[in-house]
């Protein structure tokens, strides 16, 4: 599926807030990262400024010159920019147009989460939207003792650094292994601790002609950092498990007579999507 050309056709237009967009993920068959191409108008937000608890987001500018609102003020991106919006104040943002840009998102699927509107002191999950002052202590109401004190709520602050903005097109990466065979030689740069993320990690990965293509290749992988992580090499029957942080947690076990599909069929733990 072309993130650049796919139609998008599912169109908001409420409280001043207007988009056109299409869901991508479920049709990519994704099930931890959720991903929707967005079209923005100049001038008008797609939705209200909020952040997400439980959830991180990831922006990628297609085409045009959207502009980013967070915590530090507005900027203008450029095509190809990526920003990270983690879990949390830090991460709240809406964005105005022109532009075509993808939101990827992941956390929705493992975990409780919550959605905070600032500009309207508002807060929504699973049941609506609701005031955050209509907050209630614990069990308020549920016994048989008086009321309690009232509830303070602690909000956000007003300003934060701005979150780092990485142009993926741009991007220097690593040398390539020259140890590598042929066909496995790519040049690549590690963009999570770029972009402060945690929740996802992504990675741009350039393949000169021989290694895999006819021409120069530049692709962007994105994938979750859930551990643990089991991944599978089908074409060695190898395994590398990693069961948390750390290079001495990292292990490559031997599939032997099994054989590689036998051995591969259980892979879990990490999601990945690419983008050339």
């Amino acid at each position: 599926m072309s993130i650049v050309s796919v139609e998008l056709d599912e169109p908001l237009d409420e409280a001043g807030f207007r988009h056109v967009a299409t869901s991508v993920g479920l049709r990519l068959g994704a099930q931890r990262i959720g991903a929707s191409v967005y079209q923005a108008e100049a001038g008008l937000p797609i939705w209200p400024y909020h952040y997400h608890h439980g959830i991180e987001e990831w922006l990628y500018v297609i085409a045009g010159a959207p502009v980013l609102r967070e915590p530090a003020g507005e900027r203008i991106l450029t095509p190809g920019d990526l920003v990270c919006f983690p879990s949390g104040h830090l991460g709240a943002h809406t964005l105005k147009g022109p532009g075509r840009l993808v939101i990827f998102a992941t956390g929705h699927d493992v975990e409780p989460y919550m959605s905070v509107y600032p500009d309207s002191d508002k807060v929504s999950g699973p049941e609506g939207i609701l005031l955050r002052k209509s907050a209630v202590s614990y069990w308020h109401g549920e016994g048989t003792a008086g009321p309690s004190e009232a509830v303070e709520i602690v909000c956000e602050p007003k300003t934060s650094p701005p979150q780092p903005a990485v142009n993926a097109p741009a991007l220097r990466e690593e040398a390539a292994d020259p140890h590598a065979p042929t066909g496995f030689r790519y040049r690549a740069a590690k963009l999570g601790p770029l972009l402060g993320a945690d929740r996802l990690d992504g990675t741009v990965v350039d393949l000169d002609p021989g290694e895999g293509s006819e021409s120069v290749v530049r692709a962007l992988f994105l994938s979750t950092t859930g551990l643990p992580a089991n991944v599978c090499y089908p074409d060695t029957g190898d395994w590398l498990v990693r069961n948390g942080l750390g290079g001495d947690e990292v292990v490559v076990l031997e599939t032997g007579s099994l054989g590689a599909n036998t051995a591969c069929s259980g892979a879990a733990g990490v999601e990945e999507v690419m983008s050339d």
